[in-house]
């Protein structure tokens, strides 16, 4: 299995593009031992996404803190992790400025979280409606399709964070699985 030469992309809107390019290409960026320059960015990167963590930790307990016990010790958390979050995301977001984004750092994981968002909102959506089985599948495919679409501009254009890019894609995949599970549960709920 070959992976696609991003020069030779072809056009969004033609038939090629997806049905054989997108499809090779995400079963390149899965299927692969390593994503490109893995080695260089988990070296330089994980004093970042440990820092990163750490601010989001002060945030988190920092603001209930603050809000409701009106304590100076959890506004004081609160505003450094929220002031690092901030500085470290549009730090990351600056270092990649100028570069564009491409379909050799295509976000795979990205693409696919947004296909089964897509299915879940669309099943929630007819499920909340008490539809019928036509509607609640009419519903589900609208749903992919949409997230179809939106997932190929979001494994595109996600490289544009800068690094952190890696980090959300990483949850897309994690958050796949929790995804499926409510579906079935929606499934099952729509069908009993």
């Amino acid at each position: 299995m070959s992976e696609p030469n991003p020069l030779d992309t072809p056009s969004l809107l033609s038939l090629e593009f997806h049905t054989r390019f997108l499809p090779r290409l995400i079963r390149s960026r899965i299927f692969t031992e390593e994503p490109p320059g893995f080695h260089r960015s988990f070296n330089s990167n994980l004093g970042l996404t440990f820092l990163l963590f750490v601010c989001l930790l002060l945030g988190t307990f920092g603001i209930p803190m603050a809000l409701q016990q009106h304590s100076i010790i959890g506004w004081v958390l609160s505003g450094v992790g929220i002031a690092g979050f901030l500085f470290i995301f549009i730090s990351s977001i600056i270092a990649q400025r100028g570069i564009r984004p491409s379909y050799e750092n295509f976000q795979a994981w990205t693409f696919i979280f947004f296909l089964f968002l897509g299915f879940t909102v669309g099943l929630f959506i007819s499920s909340t409606n008490h539809s019928s089985h036509g509607m609640v599948l009419g519903a589900s495919v609208s749903g992919i399709l949409l997230g179809y679409g939106v997932g190929i501009f979001a494994g595109l254009w996600l490289q544009c964070l800068g690094w952190i890019s890696g980090l959300l894609n990483g949850l897309a995949a994690v958050s796949i699985a929790g995804l499926i599970i409510v579906d079935m549960m929606m499934l099952y709920a729509n069908i009993f």
